[in-house]
């Protein structure tokens, strides 16, 4: 009787969620190698001149005083730009005059959009320019609408879109990308624009979606186990092919089902999870910097040669110090110091653990040449060696700090966590598949067996519920 109940309840279930859950197989076969498109930080640098610091920094209208953790000095529309604040109250200056600069008009934003479209080899002119709030491309960046969408004429039809009040391309995506995605992202996220713009919306019915979807596969795998051998003592005892395949594959290749639905689910942090506080907070590892202590490093660093080719200045605080990072053309990055070039040495790192004292001076120092569990390159390469700070709270929180900029990354329990529940389970991330295309052969051939259980599936229960409304149906009219 239970198991009755059991397989009514899966069939049913199986209607919309077994399409739901066969769609997010096909589209993962396109995820695997392409995502939403998104501009990258490299392609955004790509687009810049090379900087010009003649004139900087004097007349800025900018106190000693003011936090200048995220700074960024850059050329904008021909001129050096200084961009200082947190994100939705950035201001930006004009460092040779110090003027601010407000919201482009159409004429800054065509200039923007066709600098970065020559760094990143686009080719055509803007063949429109029109002002949105948001569009299939744009979704997810809530707060810096109205965008500016240029149209190219290039072959790929690029769209670049950008952001007037911080005077900045924030998206591109060309015809290639916006085609994949239909059949990738898009489908796999629910992200249709009509929905994701509802994010309270879009975010509870995903989290249901992937939820429900557990139910499903949990009681279809329950359901498998108990008809593995029918009343006849015959294994499988489906005949037709439909049944036998989704038995076989349903049965088999429940688990996998059921850890990439759940693991998609975790993906969203639903009902709190994954949030705590860390033991130490990334201010403890940079440390606070000030205009002024900015301000002096660039005085000191204007002869160094690393600047003469420079695209960007970026503030890297380090255990209460002051740096800037001057990155070139081709992506060679400098840290510069109040005298000069500083380059990262171990002993400059022990030492400030030692004086910021607590639980960052029990840390364990050592410099890691090969990858680990939690800093690894799966579809992209990391720099190595990296230092790598093992403190000595429950959870083992590390810290990794890129030996040439001093760039820290806390991964603490919580991230260590999401990591395996995340990465490891949703992506088949782990170190012993991370060799390509080891990893390519196994996901494939497991996703197209996932793809098999839930699409006949879904081609059951609809068959099956059309069959019962087809009685339904003849027994109404046979009454009437």
């Amino acid at each position: 009787m239970i198991i009755k109940l059991i397989i009514v309840v899966h069939r049913y279930v199986g209607v919309v969620l077994g399409v739901i859950m066969t769609i997010w197989c096909l589209s993962g076969f396109v995820m695997m190698y392409q995502g939403f498109p998104e501009t990258s930080q490299e392609e955004r640098l790509a687009g810049l001149e090379t900087l010009d610091l003649s004139h900087c920094c004097a007349s800025l209208p900018i106190a000693d005083d003011a936090a200048a953790g995220s700074l960024r000095i850059e050329m904008l529309n021909g001129a050096p730009v200084i961009r200082i604040g947190r994100r939705g109250e950035t201001q930006t200056f004009n460092i040779a005059t110090g003027a601010p600069i407000g919201v482009l008009d159409e004429a800054g934003v065509r200039q923007v959009a066709t600098s970065f479209a020559a760094g990143n080899g686009i080719k055509g002119e803007i063949a429109s320019l029109d002002q949105i709030h948001d569009d299939q491309w744009t979704v997810s960046g809530a707060g810096q609408q109205p965008l500016w969408r240029a149209e190219f004429n290039d072959p790929q039809n690029t769209l670049v879109y950008v952001d007037a009040k911080a005077a900045s391309v924030v998206q591109d995506a060309n015809s290639g990308e916006r085609l994949v995605a239909w059949f990738g992202a898009i489908p796999h996220w629910l992200y249709p624009a009509i929905l994701r713009t509802n994010v309270a919306l879009w975010t509870q019915i995903v989290i249901w979606s992937s939820a429900i979807g557990c139910f499903l596969v949990i009681t279809g795998i329950v359901v498998g186990i108990a008809r593995l051998r029918g009343k006849s003592g015959r294994w499988f005892p489906y005949k037709r092919p439909m049944w036998l395949f989704h038995h076989i594959f349903g049965t088999f290749a429940g688990i996998m089902v059921l850890t990439w639905t759940f693991s998609g689910l975790l993906t969203m942090h639903p009902w709190g999870l994954f949030e705590s506080t860390s033991p130490i907070a990334q201010s403890d590892i940079s440390g606070d910097m000030t205009w002024a202590d900015a301000r002096a490093v660039i005085d000191h660093a204007k002869t160094d040669p690393a600047l003469a080719s420079a695209i960007v200045l970026r503030p890297a605080p380090l255990l209460g110090h002051a740096y800037l990072i001057a990155r070139g053309r081709h992506g060679k990055e400098t840290r510069l110091g109040v005298n000069g070039a500083a380059p990262m040495t171990l002993d400059e790192l022990a030492a400030g653990l030692q004086a910021r004292g607590n639980l960052l001076a029990s840390g364990k120092v050592e410099l890691q040449t090969s990858e680990d569990d939690f800093y690894y390159g799966h579809k992209q390469s990391v720099d190595l060696p990296v230092y790598r700070v093992t403190l000595t709270d429950p959870g083992q929180t590390r810290v990794y700090i890129n030996h040439t900029t001093g760039d820290a990354r806390v991964v603490d329990p919580t991230s260590q966590s999401y990591r395996w529940f995340e990465n490891g389970l949703h992506s088949l991330d782990f170190s012993f598949l991370r060799v390509r295309p080891l990893w390519d052969i196994v996901t494939l051939i497991l996703l197209a067996a996932v793809t098999v259980a839930c699409a006949t599936g879904a081609w059951l229960s609809f068959t099956r519920i059309g069959t019962e409304v087809s009685r339904i149906k003849e027994f109404f009219f046979r009454r009437t």
